[in-house]
């Protein structure tokens, strides 16, 4: 079969001039590593492509570099095969030219499709759309299985290409060999485990649920449940299978080996002499035990500390061996403890269950100022040291933002481990959570799922019930939502971002106060958060969106009243003409003024840029831009003061020499009355964010030098304070302040600057 496979494909491209022929073959062939895909998963099941949707627009690409373009003139017929589950029934091809070299409706072309479970082939001409702009060199393409996509459709795309004729087309297609191929072992890659089944275990028409153990029927599921193989026809017990391991949700990972039935049980043993070593030797050795390596535990004594015996060894090597797990060349452990230890973490390596993290989950869920990003899950920006880099931005959050196939999901898990960064992941898992969160519940950075962008209150009630459902059965992990903006119109607050494009409209903050509310009150998770994207260039100059600190104002004086935590998108980058990327000031003064209301996440969209022309904090392919390092300096001050300021509760802000020239720093419903601050001395804006202790007698404040950036001015402030102890911390450092001989503390905020003041 594969010999055949190859000679067709080289056949293909004899005679080409360029670097391949614009042809991909999925099944059973070379080509399924190549799918990027969006708002979708990527399953490779016994050869075969699957394609689950997680969300509203599937997108399919493989990567084209410079010397694959080829002339549209030459290849005008696209035809694709493929197999459908769905009730939509029109896919899509967008494509991009020598002379088009955006993605964009001008290319447009949509063809009908059918969604019966059948396999199909669809041949269509490129000429005969209305565009017209099949022409010059085409560079690179986007398939859409269908336009719009679904959660409920499942797609399978065998193959597709470009050709010069109908005939050629249909030739290629006819070639296709969709049939499961069990010659070799497969490796599944699935919400709940990793399963190496080898031919002859399978059978035609099979579920991948087949596959899946998931402990229902077993009390306290832990480290000591275990896989019971029975081969066919035999009417005995059968033997526990080495390699497997439960997890944290009750679903166990397992190689199988052989045909026949697989069952779970608790291991029945108790051990006596465990309780003078640490935790982890401890699970090390029960886990050990429950498998039946190392000899057992004859009258309820392992003897962790006695000499390995070779006879011992040998039989737990040669029990691996059979499931592939090589420890032949590995030095004998000196103890029977070290031995477990080794043993245990060699069975999770085979399994793609090990987690090796220095950081607990209490860790990671600490309350603290959270420092994120959306990251575009693109494999040239995401590589090695992606998260290394992120970290040493001062980002310990991270929202990925795209489909994560296994292997890519586990690697990004396991560096987020590493460095001590909760990860939301944007693979559909809250349309299963119990199930789908599974096979990495148990990492301690994993965090939650993203669930959608920008809804509006007509969705709340389908969305409330997917997110109240995911949260509550994942044990409070988050389904993350971003709310719209204050600037975002009637229309899109009501039906969504899709209903018109975001314009900055006459603020209505009545009306985007109803629609904060409303989130607050029908979802449970315990967070709202909005994107604000303030900084504009007009005629030149830089001006400030006008309703800036309302816009803070409302949603996190909502959070207040529902006791929500209120997070924050700030600017981050410019991807249009008439917004700035952020200086090292214009960083610090978004920051301090969502701090002024109590922000307790910061958030940059998006970390990596979209495209190469508009480079955000790193560019497309990975590497840091300047304001990388602008925004590393302001998170990093960030993190230092973060323990800091959480001690304290928020009461909201108030406004100082506000006037018609500083519209951006008016608010509704300040602060009257802060009796920490007797008396301010400025002729310039200022904001204050006032803080309270609830725990003891003091008191905090922010101030933030409001002054149109454009000015470039320096703030010189004097404070008669209340209280015995001043603490500043100017740019993250700690600094007790002392007054002067009237009584006042002098503050000096160049533009842009913040400053947290802690006061007893």
């Amino acid at each position: 079969m594969k010999q055949f496979l190859i000679s067709a494909i080289v056949a293909l491209s004899a005679g080409s001039a360029f670097a391949r022929d614009p042809v991909w073959v999925f099944n059973n062939g070379p080509d399924g590593k190549l799918i990027s895909l969006g708002q979708g998963q990527l399953c490779r099941e016994v050869g075969l492509t699957r394609l689950l949707p997680t969300g509203t627009d599937l997108t399919l690409t493989v990567p084209m570099g410079a010397d694959d373009a080829f002339p549209a003139n030459e290849r005008p017929f696209f035809g694709v095969r493929y197999r459908y589950k769905t009730t939509i029934n029109r896919a899509g091809l967008f494509f991009t030219t020598d002379v088009l070299t955006k993605l964009s409706d001008k290319s447009y072309s949509a063809f009908p499709v059918v969604g019966d479970n059948t396999w199909r082939t669809t041949i269509v001409d490129m000429r005969a759309f209305d565009h017209r702009n099949w022409a010059g060199m085409i560079t690179s393409f986007r398939f859409d299985p269908t336009n719009p996509s679904d959660r409920d459709s499942t797609y399978q795309v065998s193959r597709f290409g470009f050709f010069p004729s109908e005939v050629e087309a249909q030739r290629f297609l006819d070639t296709a060999v969709d049939a499961p191929d069990y010659s070799e072992p497969t490796h599944f890659i699935a919400p709940l485990q990793r399963v190496l089944v080898p031919g002859g275990c399978l059978f035609d028409g099979f579920d991948r649920g087949d596959f899946v153990l998931r402990s229902t029927g077993i009390d306290s599921p832990s480290h000591v449940t275990v896989v019971r193989f029975q081969p066919q026809g035999d009417p005995g017990e059968g033997t526990v299978v080495p390699v497997c391991e439960t997890n944290g949700r009750g679903f166990t990972r397992f190689i199988a080996k052989k045909p026949g039935n697989y069952s779970l049980v608790n291991a029945p043993f108790l051990l006596d002499d465990l309780a003078g070593l640490g935790a982890r030797a401890r699970l090390a050795v029960q886990f050990v035990a429950a498998r039946e390596l190392l000899g057992g535990a004859e009258a309820r004594m392992f003897r962790p500390g006695d000499r390995l015996l070779d006879a011992h060894w040998q039989e737990a090597v040669e029990k691996l061996g059979h499931c592939d797990i090589d420890l032949t060349a590995r030095t004998k452990p000196a103890t029977r403890a070290e031995a477990a230890a080794v043993l245990k973490t060699a069975i999770q390596v085979a399994l793609g269950a090990a987690i090796d993290s220095p950081h607990t989950s209490d860790h990671l869920t600490r309350d603290r100022i959270r420092i994120g990003a959306w990251v575009n899950a693109r494999r040239e920006a995401i590589g090695e040291d992606f998260i290394e880099t992120y970290s040493s931005a001062g980002f310990d959050w991270i929202i990925a933002n795209g489909a994560l196939a296994g292997d890519y999901r586990d690697m990004l898990l396991r560096d987020c481990d590493r460095h001590g960064v909760e990860l939301i992941l944007g693979d559909g898992a809250y349309a299963d959570p119990a199930v789908a969160t599974a096979g990495y519940f148990d990492h301690p950075c994993f965090a939650g799922t993203y669930v959608t962008d920008e809804p509006g209150t007509d969705q709340y009630g389908k969305l409330a019930g997917i997110c109240n459902t995911y949260y509550r059965e994942t044990d409070g992990k988050l389904p993350y939502i971003n709310l719209l903006p204050m600037y975002a119109n009637a229309a899109q607050l009501r039906y969504g971002a899709g209903a018109a494009a975001i314009e900055y409209y006459d603020a209505d903050p009545d009306l985007y106060r109803k629609y904060c509310d409303a989130f607050c009150r029908e979802f449970d998770a315990p967070y709202i958060c909005t994107d604000i994207y303030p900084l504009n260039w007009r005629h030149g100059k830089r001006v400030t969106y006008k309703d800036y600190c309302e816009s803070i104002n409302v949603i996190a004086a909502s959070a207040r009243q529902h006791e929500k935590v209120f997070w924050c998108c700030i600017q981050t980058f410019a991807w249009t003409p008439s917004k700035r990327t952020p200086t090292e000031s214009e960083f610090r003064w978004q920051s301090y003024c969502m701090l002024s209301f109590g922000c307790r996440g910061l958030l940059c969209w998006t970390y990596a840029g979209l495209k190469p022309e508009s480079p955000s904090l790193i560019a497309i392919d990975g590497k840091r831009t300047n304001a990388w390092y602008d925004a590393a300096t302001v998170f990093k001050e960030i993190r230092n003061l973060s323990d800091a300021i959480i001690r304290y509760r928020n009461l909201g802000a108030l406004a100082h020499n506000c006037t018609d020239d500083t519209p951006y720093l008016k608010f509704s419903n300040p602060v009257r009355t802060f009796p920490t601050i007797r008396q301010i001395q400025c002729d310039d804006p200022l904001l204050i964010g006032c803080f309270a202790d609830d725990e003891g007698s003091g008191s905090a404040f922010t101030v933030v030098n409001m002054s149109e950036l454009e000015a470039v001015k320096t703030t010189h402030v004097k404070l008669d304070l209340v209280g015995s102890k001043v603490v500043a911390w100017p740019r993250g450092e700690r600094t007790v302040l002392t007054p002067d001989a009237r009584g006042f503390y002098h503050l000096t905020l160049p533009p842009g600057e913040g400053i947290l003041v802690e006061v007893e």
